[in-house]
């Protein structure tokens, strides 16, 4: 029986974990080194799983040809996208930019409702997380007007949102 090599030589990375729990990831086509998140890291495992058990079953499939068949993703460098239909769902950014813009839309609308101390406190208590006090004793308002207002913008936004 043929021993299959610990890494496939077919893939392009050398991954370890070190003993203080970092995720290291070598390339091997340039030897350059360097630490990873966890995801990735889980993600090229399980890519170099999948080409490892793919020696388990003696290579390709005779299935190939079928429609069932799943094209298998490259993880490497050289994965460049022929087309939109073809491209590597990796090189895709996941995350979706509309619910941010319509947020920031409708941020800026209600802010247009409050008053410019409102906005102040909006913006300092609100958006950025300032406490009252700390607004309080850098606007010389008292701490029960700040709350006042406060309370002025959350009734406004309740009836905005």
């Amino acid at each position: 029986m043929k021993r299959i090599p610990k890494t496939p030589v077919e893939f392009d990375y050398d991954l370890w974990t070190t003993e203080d729990g970092k995720c290291m990831v070598r390339v091997k086509a340039t030897g350059e080194t360097t630490e990873v998140d966890r995801e990735v890291m889980k993600a090229l495992r399980n890519e170099e799983k999948k080409l490892r058990r793919s020696y388990d079953t003696g290579g390709a499939s005779d299935c190939e040809d079928s429609e069932d068949a799943q094209p298998s993703t490259v993880l490497s460098l050289d994965a460049v996208p022929e087309d939109e239909v073809n491209a590597p769902t990796w090189l895709a950014d996941p995350h979706d930019f509309t619910n941010e813009v319509v947020t920031k839309i409708q941020e800026a609308e209600f802010m247009e409702q409050l008053t410019a101390r409102e906005r102040e406190v909006f913006l300092f208590c609100i958006q950025y997380g300032g406490s009252q006090q700390e607004y309080a004793a850098s606007s010389g308002l008292s701490i029960s007007r700040v709350c006042k207002l406060v309370a002025a913008i959350r009734k406004k936004a309740k009836i905005f949102f």
